[in-house]
């Protein structure tokens, strides 16, 4: 049998599963060897698990157009229609209104 190192046993812990075969000689080692055993479950607590979901991005660009309206792109005002009839946009002399 194999001998893993910590870098297996943390691929182990962060993409391994009980299921799929390609694990099935890393399970067997960690059922014979006790002290990796207890180093993985030392990487569990220590290392964060990729399921659990993403965090939001904590440094946003305020020149980003994407992020400058809080989210989205869209803005949680809506757009005031133009009052003053001589100055219509392109669209609305297109559609004549």
């Amino acid at each position: 049998m194999p001998d893993f190192d910590r870098i297996d046993l943390m691929n182990y812990a962060m993409y391994g599963n009980d299921f799929d075969p390609q694990w099935d000689e890393i399970r067997a080692f960690l059922k014979t060897n006790v002290s990796a055993q207890k180093e993985l479950e030392e990487i569990k607590r220590t290392v964060p698990s990729p399921h659990v979901g993403k965090k939001r991005r904590e440094n946003i660009n305020p020149s980003d157009p994407r992020e400058s309206n809080g989210g989205g792109g869209m803005s949680p005002e809506p757009r005031n229609q133009i009052a003053d009839p001589e100055t219509k946009s392109w669209w609305q002399k297109i559609l004549g209104e």
